[in-house]
């Protein structure tokens, strides 16, 4: 490069450095005269449970979803309630970016609940990516990792809802649906360890002049598994697909008023049944799904008194224990234990 060449360059490059500085200067007082503030950092780090549970009510109060910094690590003593006074139609809730939340808090007490407010319409709740540990390894188990609950019936309802990319284990429950919550999707829920039910559902003040019916829920690839109860205890009102449930006490999917339709579900040694169907309920349809088994693994618990583990429930035999007209269609058994194949089928 030639000395002329670089002398322009470094002339232009002074020329730059004056020009810029006052012309900074005069855009900055311009913005603070006449632009709204700039927002904070996109990204919510909470660093402990007040922080935490300010900017999920933030987020209420002021009509955003708050989405969290994945660093987000804290202990939660005490339930979150979290109830929306006002709703416009659009989608409110929390993205939790795999942020981690654990209990420490009295044994039974739920961790987070979403209820409905009477009057509200409380359409649109997003809830995803949250890491939900209840306690129930190394000190005593909160009640419900996460529930949503509408005890109003439809003037509280809970609907249009999405759960999805939700990590929960060893609380009582891992996910609890309870009264007018409908028209939702569950998308790749995990729920394991607890001592009773991964995830149920249960309708509110039937019979009364407003019930809350759990309705119309679509579950997609849930992994509902090593619980002490069911996988999941289910409304009739409900599409479970692509499912996979291992090791629960009481069966893959308890149904106990029929379920609409379960569609490729596996379930390994997970109680007697994969599906359990007592009741026909409108028409209940069990598809393409697999029950697997060796015959003799089932859920454990250990006993702290005894100080070792306590056998729960009974080994795999069937795809269904049903109700006389639940729909069976494709389903089968497949074995790997030293048992005859003769000793399953695909009912009961």
């Amino acid at each position: 490069m030639t000395r002329q060449n670089v002398g322009r360059r470094a002339i232009w490059a002074v020329a730059a450095m004056l020009s810029a500085a006052p012309l900074g200067r005069a855009f900055a007082k311009g913005r603070q005269a006449n632009q709204p503030k700039r927002a904070g950092p996109s990204l919510i780090w909470a660093r402990n449970e007040r922080e935490f549970r300010q900017a999920l009510q933030d987020g209420l109060a002021d009509g955003f979803l708050p989405m969290f910094d994945p660093r987000t690590d804290i202990e939660l003593s005490a339930t979150i309630m979290l109830e929306q006074q006002k709703n416009e139609g659009m989608t409110w809730g929390a993205n939790g970016n795999h942020a981690k939340v654990r209990w420490v808090g009295p044994a039974g007490q739920d961790m987070i609940v979403i209820q409905g407010v009477k009057g509200v319409a409380n359409r649109g709740l997003y809830f995803e990516k949250f890491n939900l540990y209840g306690g129930g390894y190394d000190r005593a188990a909160c009640g419900t990792c996460l529930k949503l609950r509408a005890p109003f019936g439809d003037p509280g309802a809970l609907y249009k809802f999405t759960l999805r990319d939700i990590f929960t284990s060893y609380g009582t429950y891992g996910i609890v649906l309870q009264g007018a919550v409908f028209e939702g999707m569950c998308e790749n829920i995990h729920c394991e360890n607890h001592a009773k039910d991964g995830m149920l559902m249960e309708n509110m003040n039937v019979g009364t002049g407003s019930p809350g019916i759990v309705s119309n829920v679509q579950l997609i690839h849930p992994n509902l598994s090593r619980n002490l109860g069911a996988g999941l205890r289910s409304v009739y009102s409900c599409n479970a697909a692509f499912g996979s449930f291992v090791l629960n006490a009481e069966g893959g999917i308890v149904a106990p008023s029929g379920l609409r339709v379960g569609f490729a579900n596996n379930g390994e040694n997970t109680g007697e049944a994969l599906y359990v169907i007592p009741n026909n309920g409108y028409g209940s349809y069990v598809l393409y799904s697999e029950a697997s088994s060796d015959g003799k693994s089932i859920a454990r618990r250990f006993d702290g008194a005894k100080k070792d583990w306590v056998n729960v429930g009974k080994p795999t035999r069937y795809v269904l224990a049903g109700a006389p007209g639940v729909i069976e269609t494709g389903n089968h058994v497949s074995t790997y234990g030293d048992l005859p194949k003769s000793e399953f089928r695909v009912v009961k």
